[in-house]
């Protein structure tokens, strides 16, 4: 019997400490499961942005080499350049690392007065959105992250219906940054939390989206013109760029083109800038661009002095020119040291890490080029050299809105006065680029640098002698742009300008890659998806031009 009234009081006291247990579980709060209830929002709204600065780095990776910044070695001709794997992290990026984020904090914040988080979300969102349709067209947006519960195959919306929807959330955000709330945003890394720079960002997407319209959509016009008056990007102070930083660990600290080209080992430098572009800073005009010293830096002082460092440092200067590649457009190498690579020369790499042109301190974060004239010279980039890798991705400069005014002067009609916005635009984006080298200590001593004014006396002349304005415009433009491949591709497709971009070195490349193919991860693991024929012109919606771009 007392054996039977211990087995009793054993078992009681297991389904005591079973309730207790099961009632300590209810109130007890998981750390690691994360719910709109308990989450930190300013811990979240960091994470977005940057996961935004990721997903616009992958962006900005593939379209710089379209743009003629980098040079594109993934094939010789376009339909071989880039295979859907090519796309997985710019996919990711963008609906994990941003978009999956930015519904969990429009959930979190919902009614709670927190209302300039929820603006600055919304316009991240949007960005990324317009982003991922100037890239691939049409994309989930309505059935992705925001959409259907639980559906992991969702259906491709309409590039444009994307685009309107983009445009509302612009303005919502808008509507959220006029209100005073409960908490302003603590971890801001772009605007430090001040809601008037993030209304001019956003109407400035919104600015963005109709010039990118206004190719196909006639009312686009009023919308700029109305823009235009209102309060967008114009000063340095409101510049939309990341910043990143000088720190070893973790490696994406430092600018990834400075991690390439910058390496541990003097010498091993890898990553080529595009011929056509490193000659047009250079002898593109007849006075030197202001800015190409602070754009690259060259690692020998002549093609001589690296080709007797290492005879089979440059193989492509023993081949000739190809005929449908002019003289103007660039080819293999160049004197006094220039050698980048062509667009789509896809040969094996040889040992040419010490005399490759490299990324400078603009706004990679390298070195500014300091040589003056000296044939022998020869010093390897390496780690640690110039900024250390602190460079920008110029997400949007406030030089960019005075080259669409000219733009939308020039090729819309709207009023205004085009040379005027482009000089202002060409201005300011050597004042920025000079401010931030001698802020990185990589100052260039005035006497290497072609005084501003006798480069601008250039461009207007240019200008004024030009049948094709849009031309000078679009070209100013493209050299101001250095490292944004987003926007130059966008202006490429836009205006067909720059008209005289280096070709691919193949004769017959196959047709423009006028948007990209979708990444294997979303054809292989969506089954709504339909992968894109890459030997077709794959347009974006908005660009109906007839024009062909090569």
């Amino acid at each position: 019997m007392t054996k039977y009234f211990k087995h009793i009081f054993f078992l009681g006291v297991m389904f005591y400490m079973g309730s207790c247990a099961s009632q300590l579980d209810e109130q007890l709060e998981d750390p690691n499961n994360i719910t709109p209830e308990n989450l930190d929002v300013n811990f979240l709204m960091n994470k977005i942005f940057v996961g935004f600065s990721d997903f616009f780095s992958s962006a900005n990776d593939t379209s710089m080499e379209l743009a003629r910044y980098m040079a594109m070695t993934g094939g010789e001709t376009y339909p071989r350049a880039y295979q859907p794997q090519s796309h997985n992290t710019l996919w990711s990026d963008g609906y994990e690392s941003v978009l999956v984020q930015s519904e969990e904090m429009l959930k979190a914040v919902a009614g709670k007065g927190l209302d300039h988080h929820e603006g600055a979300t919304k316009i991240i969102k949007a960005f990324t959105y317009m982003t991922l349709v100037d890239l691939f067209n049409d994309v989930p947006y309505s059935e992705a992250v925001g959409g259907t519960s639980g559906n992991f195959n969702p259906a491709a919306d309409n590039g444009a219906a994307i685009y309107t929807n983009c445009i509302k959330l612009l303005d919502e955000a808008i509507a959220s940054l006029d209100k005073t709330p409960i908490q302003k945003i603590s971890r801001d890394i772009y605007y430090g939390g001040d809601a008037k720079k993030w209304q001019a960002l956003a109407r400035t997407l919104k600015l963005k989206a109709y010039m990118n319209l206004s190719v196909s959509d006639a009312s686009a016009k009023a919308q700029i013109e109305t823009l235009l008056g209102q309060d967008i990007i114009d000063s340095d102070a409101e510049s939309f760029t990341y910043k990143y930083g000088t720190a070893s660990l973790p490696a994406k600290s430092r600018h990834y083109i400075y991690r390439r080209m910058y390496p541990v080992t003097p010498g091993d430098a890898t990553g080529y800038l595009n011929n056509y572009f490193l000659l047009n800073i250079y002898a593109g005009k007849s006075v030197e661009d202001p800015r190409w010293r602070y754009y690259v830096y060259r690692q020998v002082g002549s093609l001589e002095k690296a080709l007797e460092t290492n005879p089979d440092a440059i193989p492509c200067i023993l081949s000739p020119r190809p005929d449908h590649i002019l003289a103007n457009q660039g080819w293999c190498a160049f004197e006094p040291g220039f050698f980048g690579r062509d667009h789509g020369n896809n040969d094996g790499t040889p040992p040419d890490g010490g005399a490759i042109t490299c990324g400078g301190v603009y706004p990679f974060g390298g070195k500014s080029d300091l040589n003056n004239g000296v044939a022998t010279f020869e010093s390897y980039s390496r780690d640690g050299q110039g900024a250390n890798g602190a460079g920008i991705e110029p997400i949007w400069m406030s030089f960019f809105t005075d080259f669409l005014k000219a733009e939308a002067y020039a090729r819309l009609g709207v009023s205004g006065n085009a040379k005027d916005a482009m000089i202002s635009g060409v201005r300011k984006s050597i004042e920025t680029v000079q401010a931030f080298g001698a802020a990185k200590g990589q100052a260039v001593p005035t006497t290497l640098v072609t005084p501003t004014d006798d480069y601008l006396s250039e461009v207007e002349s240019l200008y004024d002698a030009a049948s094709d304005k849009m031309n000078v415009i679009g070209k100013e433009y493209w050299l101001a742009m250095y490292g944004n491949g987003v926007e130059a591709y966008n202006l490429y497709r836009r205006t067909g300008k720059p008209v005289d971009m280096q070709p691919m070195r193949a004769k017959d490349p196959g047709i423009f890659i006028y948007s990209f193919i979708y990444p294997a991860n979303y054809v292989n693991l969506n089954n709504k998806a339909t992968q894109k024929d890459n030997t077709a012109s794959n347009k974006v919606f908005w660009d109906k031009n007839t024009f062909v771009l090569k």
